[in-house]
């Protein structure tokens, strides 16, 4: 007697083989997704940090001749001043996230980390 077709155990194989295959694809896409989050993010910050630069060497708004050691400047005034524009879909700094100039260079001050998507 010569059956044709597959028994549950071979189908319950094909399926085990796709699911485990499915489960490595979808993380190795998410770990993707994420790299390429923290990439913009700090494409982002290196951004803010140039757009600094340009507005503290037009602008005649920092003077360390006085006690001061370090001047700021915030990401709403690089926005408004057209110096900065954030051209992310994500819109991941903050209006109130700033830029230190110091004599030491220029280092961002925000919330510690780019914000989520969602929030």
């Amino acid at each position: 007697m010569n059956k044709k077709g597959f028994t549950l155990i071979e189908l319950l194989a094909v399926i085990v083989i796709l699911v485990s295959m499915s489960l490595v694809v979808v993380t190795s896409v998410s770990s993707s997704l994420e790299r390429r989050d923290v990439k913009e993010c700090e494409e982002q910050i290196e951004l803010a940090k140039n757009a600094a630069k340009i507005y503290f060497s037009l602008n005649d708004v920092c003077d360390f001749s006085d006690s001061s050691n370090s001047c700021m400047v915030g990401i709403q005034t690089l926005k408004d001043g057209n110096y900065f524009n954030e051209v992310s879909k994500t819109n991941r700094l903050e209006d109130t996230d700033q830029v230190q100039f110091t004599t030491d260079g220029y280092k961002f001050l925000g919330n510690g980390e780019c914000k989520e998507e969602n929030s």
